[in-house]
């Protein structure tokens, strides 16, 4: 019965870890997608 305990608490252990990583992860990507955007410039242009 011990045994059955230690593994749930294993799992469990690596099933938190896990989700951290992916959460961690989506979280880094759409920061640098959100910062990477090019600046809005306005180009001056002389007449013809």
């Amino acid at each position: 019965m011990y045994d059955v305990c230690q593994l749930a608490t294993a799992m469990l252990a690596i099933a938190f870890t896990a989700l951290l990583l992916i959460t961690g992860q989506r979280f880094i990507e759409s920061r640098l997608q959100r910062e990477a955007k090019p600046p809005i410039v306005a180009m001056a242009t002389l007449p013809p």
